[in-house]
C-alpha cells in the first residue's frame, strides 16, 4: 500500500512538472545548460515526454565563441534521461551526440 502511494505521488509530481508548454532548465555541469520545452505530456505516467531540447555552453556564448542554439526538433525522451550528461565533468564543448544538438 505504501509503494502504491509513492507511485501515485511520483506521477502527480511528474504531471505537475512536465506539463505541455513548460520550459525546464538545469545546469548539467558548471558551464553547460540544458533547456527542455515540453511539447506533449500524454505519456508522463509511463515515464516519457515529447520535448524539444537545447544544450549549450553558457561561457562560450557569453565570450562570443558560439551563439545560443535554437531548440531541436521534438523527440520522445525518457524523463529519467533528460538530465544525463556524457561530456566532461568540468564542462567544455557539448558532445555531438547530445540530445540537445539537432
Amino acid at each position: 500500500m505504501a509503494i502504491s502511494r509513492l507511485i501515485m505521488l511520483r506521477n502527480w509530481l511528474r504531471k505537475r512538472r512536465f506539463r505541455r508548454g513548460n520550459q525546464l532548465t538545469r545546469f548539467l555541469v558548471p558551464d553547460v545548460r540544458r533547456d527542455v520545452e515540453i511539447v506533449d505530456d500524454s505519456e508522463v505516467e509511463s515515464g516519457f515526454v515529447t520535448a524539444r531540447v537545447r544544450t549549450w555552453n553558457v561561457l562560450y556564448v557569453a565570450r562570443g565563441f558560439a551563439t545560443a542554439p535554437a531548440f531541436g526538433p521534438p523527440n520522445r525522451l525518457a524523463i529519467d534521461a533528460l538530465w544525463h550528461w556524457d561530456g566532461a565533468s568540468w564542462g567544455g564543448p557539448v558532445p555531438d551526440d547530445d540530445p540537445g544538438n539537432a
